[in-house]
């Protein structure tokens, strides 16, 4: 997809929205996620993640706040199992933990020149700093944290996503789909927990502490230590690389190295078709072996390619010939 192309994209079928408000909201979650939810400003974001005991992720997920409380915006198909999860551990904390959708939803406004475009739509200029947000209108527009993209999320009830839509075709936006957005988050090495990857990743894992998705300095969390120890100690492995195949690829999918055998080296996290022809995707891999020749699904399987992320990556990646 063209970078001078303006589009909107409705999230539904990618993202799905839980709403957590009340007295204890923010301590409450304070107390479960790996960022500080008390840098959160109105209308802003923040990438988090909610962790079993031994720091496994059961989700990811972005954070925008308003005046009611916190929005998380998470893989759809994990957002009945964080809710049940984060009741059992509510106890005797004031707050209400609930789906946001389908009454509220997200929509996702992308393109160089988007922000001036929303601006002209919705009659306010936006943030042009990652992470940082308004409040108009009851919408939540912030600014997504990606480096290589200029990216809006909006939270907004679903009674004004016709209206929405409709002024931004008439401004000369475009819509997308949510394979657009996949790859889109591909390219930004933007990766999300699904039902096939929960409790397989430790936030670092995911790259979730390049993208500002944890804070080693705000207390004790679940699986707090391993996180910990992982950043201190150096006992990181394993990080998420961007590839590129000609055949489909599949979440959960395991990636083998030659030099490995039958052993897994790591695992598909997201794919999405390239239009530009054949497919993107996120893959968790063993630092040590991710510049050999890779596959996918099999010893001899699906061919993979490394492609270059907008960041830079803590550990080394030997190449081997």
């Amino acid at each position: 997809m063209s970078s001078a192309v303006i589009t909107f994209i409705p999230l539904c079928t990618e993202l799905g929205l839980i709403r957590a408000h009340g007295a204890d909201a923010e301590t409450f979650l304070q107390s479960q996620f790996s960022n500080d939810l008390r840098a959160l400003t109105r209308g802003g974001g923040q990438w988090s993640s909610y962790s079993t005991a031994k720091g496994r992720m059961i989700a990811n997920f972005y954070v925008q706040r308003d005046d009611s409380g916190f929005w998380l915006s998470l893989s759809a198909d994990l957002v009945d199992p964080v809710i049940d999860r984060l009741r059992k551990f509510r106890m005797m904390a004031k707050l209400e933990i609930e789906r946001g959708d389908p009454e509220f939803v997200l929509l996702a406004v992308s393109g160089n020149g988007s922000g001036e475009l929303l601006g002209r739509v919705i009659g306010v200029t936006p943030p042009a700093l990652g992470n940082d947000g308004m409040l108009q209108e009851g919408m939540i527009i912030t600014r997504l944290p990606w480096i290589n993209a200029e990216i809006f999320q909006i939270l907004l009830p679903a009674s004004r996503v016709d209206v929405l839509t409709a002024a931004l075709v008439a401004a000369g936006a475009r819509a997308g789909t949510a394979e657009d957005w996949r790859l889109q988050a591909i390219r930004a090495g933007v990766g999300m927990v699904s039902s096939t990857t929960t409790e397989k990743i430790i936030p670092q894992e995911l790259n979730l502490e390049v993208l500002g998705g944890i804070n080693f300095k705000k207390g004790c969390y679940p699986g707090q230590e391993i996180v910990a120890r992982s950043h201190y100690l150096g006992k990181l492995k394993n990080q998420t690389y961007r590839v590129a195949a000609q055949q489909p690829l599949n979440a959960g999918e395991e990636i083998f190295a030659a030099s490995m055998g039958e052993q897994s080296i790591g695992m598909v996290i997201n794919a999405a078709p390239d239009p530009q022809g054949g497919f993107g995707a996120l893959a968790l891999l063993r630092a040590a072996n991710a510049g050999e020749a890779l596959t996918a699904g099999a010893l001899d399987g699906t061919p993979l390619t490394l492609e270059q992320l907008p960041y830079p990556l803590p550990l080394n990646t030997a190449t081997k010939g």
